[in-house]
């Protein structure tokens, strides 16, 4: 056995492996300050985020659990449909890429 597979038992367990759903959506549904936000809040310490997110090259990585009502006012509207749609769908993430496609249930941004 490895170091790696003592330190790590379930290393050849596939079923342990952590599973999540993301739909993929068009950054189109942000607003430009909306995009603008994220991509600062993206190059904040982790704990200073208004909300929890990941930048990818092309958009962003957004988890789509409930907010605490302190958390929900500090966010863009947009935003928080974005989140909605996702989590009204059974998804834990929204992943926005600016090569994606748009869903006909948001609102659509020309910027």
């Amino acid at each position: 056995m490895t170091a790696r597979e003592q330190s790590c038992p379930e290393t050849n367990q596939v079923n342990s492996i952590e599973q999540g759903r993301y739909c993929v959506l068009s950054t189109a549904h942000l607003t430009f300050q909306t995009a603008d936000c994220l991509d600062k809040w993206a190059s904040w310490p982790p704990s200073d985020r208004p909300i929890d997110i990941a930048a990818s090259v092309y958009g962003w990585f957004v988890p789509t659990r409930d907010l605490l009502e302190e958390r929900r006012a500090n966010l863009p509207e947009d935003l928080l449909g974005l989140i909605a749609f996702g989590r009204a769908r059974g998804f834990q993430f929204v992943l926005l890429d600016c090569d994606a496609d748009c869903a006909e249930d948001l609102p659509v941004h020309d910027w």
